[in-house]
């Protein structure tokens, strides 16, 4: 069986227009894990995904009503 495609967290397949970053991600992931701990200017914390972060960007003020799980 074929694995599914791997989704952005916004909900569509990655999206990438650079195959040079997406490999660069990719080689993050692998080193360092999925996600990111972002902690936002209230003090609260939420694993962020590194796809996202590099196909959207952050926007501190955001963070909260993405969707992304908070951290205790």
């Amino acid at each position: 069986m074929t694995p599914p495609e791997e989704r952005c967290h916004c909900g569509r397949l990655l999206h990438y227009s650079d195959a040079g970053i997406r490999a660069y991600v990719e080689d993050m992931i692998a080193r360092l894990g999925p996600t990111v701990p972002v902690k936002n200017a209230a003090g609260r914390s939420f694993l962020v995904p590194r796809h996202f972060i590099a196909l959207h960007g952050l926007k501190e003020a955001e963070l909260a009503t993405l969707g992304f799980p908070e951290l205790p």
